[in-house]
């Protein structure tokens, strides 16, 4: 089975599959099977996948809205976060709160919807495949245009140390600088914004994403 093009992104990019990493709203676990050993996800569903018995990773019932949920997290080697600043309450709350569980240096993929912010880009990334799904889905409660990301995250302490579509990675690549202005998914590679950032677990990005 082929992994997801956002994961598979990554992978060529930061080795999760070596590392312990921690992965909140992680759902039925579709992402997390593919961490190193020890990788954690944390969902508010209390149902356990029966595959994920006996595996190295493991799934904990939280709600990440909820005062305290970090409570006994620490020392992730990365986080993976796919489509879960659209679900929280505050968003800006909950990535200062997911920084004291990472190591120093410790690389974060965030995989976000947004709209890009011009009326015409907005109208084209709505028509995207998947996006009306997105947009109108009454339970992602939050909308971000990529500004908005990209300052909340800074707001939060992070650096962006690269960013990139993942949806063309390694094919169709050439289309990219057609569609970068309004596509409305993407990946950001996030490290806290302080000197240890140097420690960090990362190659360097691909040309042209």
């Amino acid at each position: 089975m082929s992994l997801p093009r956002n994961l598979a992104a990554a992978l060529r990019r930061v080795p999760l599959d070596r590392l312990r990493v921690l992965e909140p709203a992680c759902g039925g676990g579709k992402y997390l099977r593919h961490f190193g050993a020890g990788s954690v996800g944390l969902d508010r569903n209390m149902r356990l996948p029966q595959d994920f018995r006996g595996a190295p990773q493991s799934i904990h019932t939280v709600e990440l809205d909820e005062p305290g949920w970090t409570a006994g997290l620490a020392g992730f080697q990365a986080a993976y976060l796919c489509d879960v600043l659209m679900h929280v309450r505050d968003p800006l709350g909950f990535l200062r709160d997911l920084q004291p569980t990472l190591e120093p240096g410790a690389p974060v993929l965030l995989v976000e919807w947004f709209l890009p912010g011009g009326a015409l880009t907005n109208w084209l990334a709505r028509r995207v495949p998947g996006a009306r799904d997105v947009f109108e889905t009454p339970q992602h409660i939050q909308t971000f245009t990529r500004q908005e990301i990209e300052a909340l995250v800074n707001r939060a302490g992070f650096r962006i140390q690269a960013q990139w579509l993942h949806t063309f990675d390694t094919r169709l690549a050439w289309i990219v600088p057609l569609v970068r202005s309004f596509w409305p998914t993407r990946t950001w590679h996030l490290v806290a914004d302080s000197p240890a950032h140097e420690k960090s677990h990362v190659s360097e990005s691909k040309p042209g994403t």
